[in-house]
């Protein structure tokens, strides 16, 4: 694991996770308290504890479950668009 696809990871993960807060903010599903912004950090803190998690747990690598993470993301995000379009 290199320090480029860790910090590819990380900006793939930040990408998603605006792009997801922004689609709920769309549809008016942002949680109360939170900007589309808060959101977006919410997410993406979430996602680097998670793929902290699997790493520290031996599951995966770091990169690994930060691929499969930002890949649940992306299909979210398609799925909501793909839902909102008439």
């Amino acid at each position: 694991m290199t320090i480029q696809q860790v910090m590819a990871q990380r900006q793939r993960l930040q990408r998603a996770a605006g792009l997801l807060a922004l689609e709920h903010g769309a549809v008016g599903t942002t949680p109360d308290g939170l900007t589309v912004k808060g959101h977006a950090n919410s997410i993406y803190e979430d996602a680097i504890s998670q793929a902290e998690q699997a790493a520290a747990s031996g599951a995966m690598l770091w990169v690994t479950a930060a691929e499969l993470i930002a890949d649940t993301y992306e299909q979210l995000i398609a799925d909501m668009q793909k839902a909102g379009r008439p």
